[in-house]
């Protein structure tokens, strides 16, 4: 691993449950001495990438707050999506939800709240669940097969407890109906008495999505709308932002 790969591995070790770090626990983790753990953080510490506190422990830096705000306001995606996400949560009344799928993560990365009582765990940047709730499954279904046996071989009790299939056939085939349907409804999968409808976003022709459009609804409520015009404003407000997000990349 080069230098600049271990740099950027301290930054990975950070997790919701571990917001300081020692040296000590830096050698250990990247399997160095003392002193070079030392040197590594305080190449992170110079940029304000990390900062030392009093006790000798480290945190994130301002700069990591920095590179967000230069993230949302660059993102194609978030550029396109915002104004309709904003638009579609006047009309509907119901918080509306962008999640993106980088690599093997899956982040919320963009929420037009409507609803301030509905609180809920996951927000921007807060990784979640691979195989669970409508984003993550709206978004799958739209990967090809060699792409679905990769992640099958390494999530296959994940994908099972997500309710895809104990089997690469059941997986593919449970993902063949949502990318027909060309939409997910969740209930109570992610979040107790919570329900997410979502439609795949896409951002070229290669017809793999990389994020996902959804309509957040307190589950008491379903029952008393029409889903069937919910289904339509998310399919139509996914295909609004999947066009607007190309002609940004293309301009």
């Amino acid at each position: 691993m080069s230098s600049v790969a271990k740099l950027l591995s301290i930054l990975e070790l950070f997790k919701e449950d571990r917001s300081f770090l020692s040296v000590e626990e830096v050698a250990t983790e990247l399997s160095c001495s003392v002193p070079t753990a030392y040197r590594y953080l305080r190449e992170l510490v110079e940029p304000g990438m990390l900062l030392r506190f009093a006790g000798g422990e480290y945190g994130l830096g301002p700069r990591i707050i920095t590179l967000d705000y230069h993230l949302r306001i660059s993102d194609p995606l978030l550029k396109a999506g915002q104004p309709v996400m904003r638009e579609m949560a006047g009309q509907l009344g119901f918080d509306i939800v962008m999640s993106r799928w980088y690599g093997d993560a899956l982040v919320d990365t963009h929420r037009e709240t409507l609803d301030a009582t509905l609180d809920l765990r996951y927000g921007r940047g807060r990784p979640r669940p691979l195989f669970l709730g409508a984003a993550p499954k709206a978004i799958l279904s739209t990967f090809p097969k060699a792409k679905l046996a990769t992640l099958f071989e390494a999530y296959p009790e994940e994908i099972a407890a997500g309710g895809l299939g104990d089997s690469l056939e059941a997986f593919r085939a449970n993902l063949l109906k949502i990318r027909r349907a060309g939409f997910y409804l969740s209930r109570g999968e992610l979040e107790a008495g919570v329900c997410a409808l979502a439609a795949p976003v896409f951002i070229d022709d290669s017809g793999e999505a990389v994020a996902s459009l959804a309509v957040v609804v307190p589950e008491h409520r379903l029952e008393f709308l029409n889903v069937d015009r919910l289904v339509d404003a998310v399919k139509d407000g996914a295909a609004r932002i999947s066009a607007r997000t190309r002609v940004l990349i293309e301009s």
